[in-house]
């Protein structure tokens, strides 16, 4: 299986309204592969993430975010995008947490629902936060 592709949203954050919140959320992507950790510019950073496959049904990916923003951040989503060996993406998972304080690390499991582990050939990873 080919390295893991790693994703995280850059620091740029978007103003919207949302039933009434302020929120704000990082929208740009940049790829590259470093071994899970991430680059430092934004609220959250990856510590380390992995594929796992233990059969149909029990396969995923799980790994470590850290809030580094100085704040307790009010939502956090990891989105995980399967990818097969033409490099086209046909599931997607994702896993979330509430209110996670400043420099807490928060575990995540974004779970493959489908039935054939075996089709996954590589991963792209990404995070958003939304603060209210």
């Amino acid at each position: 299986m080919k390295r893991r592709t790693f994703l995280a949203l850059a620091g740029a954050s978007i103003p919207a309204t949302l039933a009434g919140c302020t929120e704000s959320e990082s929208s740009d992507r940049q790829s590259g592969d470093d071994g899970g950790s991430g680059d430092g510019d934004g609220p959250v950073q990856f510590i380390d993430h992995e594929w796992y496959n233990n059969g149909a049904y029990d396969a995923g990916v799980t790994g470590q975010l850290e809030n580094v923003s100085g704040d307790t951040l009010s939502y956090v989503e990891v989105s995980v995008y399967f990818l097969d060996e033409d490099g086209t993406q046909f599931e997607e998972s994702l896993d979330n947490t509430n209110e996670l304080a400043d420099g807490r690390t928060w575990e995540f499991d974004a779970m493959f629902l489908s039935d054939d582990p075996s089709r996954v050939d590589d991963y792209e990873i990404e995070w958003d936060v939304t603060d209210f």
